[in-house]
């Protein structure tokens, strides 16, 4: 039996036009009647509209698909069948590491109230770090426009990250910006190690807060909160503070921002 373009619309609901950009691409040959131009497929031609639909439901690529309908063997289609596992097996990855990053953005966003002006005693992230950004200064020559970019193509992986050297604290003025990745992102990992001006920081024994900034206020200035904290326990600062920024938005007040951030301690 032979059937026409709006046959097949009716039958599989794959719209006509669909339909005749296959043909065009060779995946199906119907019969051409010359004196009415009609074209009539038959149920081969169908079933093969069908195996495509199948195929790209795998989302394999329109000419993967033609091409393994149409050109290559059952064995030569293992190898096409192959690959395209590996590039599953890449996307999987990566949504897996996208929801993770996703739980660990709600977890910042949860600890916000809980955690403001609240201490406690935990190991900090164990992280690569670039900074770019000298308190409102961005650093501009040609070395660091690149590195930055390279950072920025890790999105959303990596985090908007701060770092104060030790030495800052608490009576220093310079607060480095930059950009944060977890070690357990291995891939992005494996691209920024090898980037000039990225250096590793180690988890450390620290003490965890939330700080609140408004635009104007300096983040050195609201740390001390925490170090009285330390104070009272006979802790000092073993290292340097590192945190990233949760999120800003406006309030009553104006422009504010919440950071977390981990001062390494060691026992006084």
């Amino acid at each position: 039996m032979l059937y026409k373009t709006g046959d097949v619309e009716r039958i599989f609901g794959i719209p006509a036009e669909t339909v005749r950009f296959l043909e065009k691409k060779g995946l199906v040959k119907p019969i051409r009647d010359k004196r009415n131009g009609y074209r009539y497929f038959n149920s081969v031609d169908l079933n093969k509209l069908v195996a495509y639909k199948f195929y790209r439901s795998f989302e394999f690529s329109l000419d993967e698909s033609i091409e393994i309908l149409n050109l290559l063997s059952h064995v030569e289609s293992v190898g096409q069948i192959e690959h395209h596992m590996d590039v599953i097996a890449r996307k999987i990855a990566h949504y897996q590491a996208l929801l993770e990053r996703l739980k660990e953005l709600k977890h910042s966003f949860e600890q916000v109230e809980g955690m403001l002006g609240q201490f406690r005693i935990e190991d900090s992230p164990d992280l690569l770090l670039y900074y770019n950004q000298l308190n409102e200064r961005f650093v501009m020559d040609k070395l660091q426009r690149e590195v930055t970019l390279e950072w920025l193509s890790q999105m959303p992986l990596i985090q908007l990250a701060l770092y104060i050297p030790r030495e800052m604290v608490p009576g220093g003025d310079a607060v480095y910006f930059g950009y944060a990745v977890r070690t357990k992102y291995r891939e992005v990992v494996e691209r920024v190690s090898r980037l000039p001006l990225t250096r590793r920081i180690p988890p450390k024994k620290s003490v965890f807060t939330v700080i609140k900034a408004y635009d104007g206020e300096h983040l050195i200035e609201l740390l001390q909160p925490a170090l009285a904290f330390m104070a009272e326990r006979n802790l000092v600062l073993d290292g340097d503070v590192i945190g990233w920024i949760i999120h800003e938005n406006e309030d009553a007040r104006g422009l504010v921002r919440y950071f977390e951030v981990w001062l390494p301690v060691a026992q006084g």
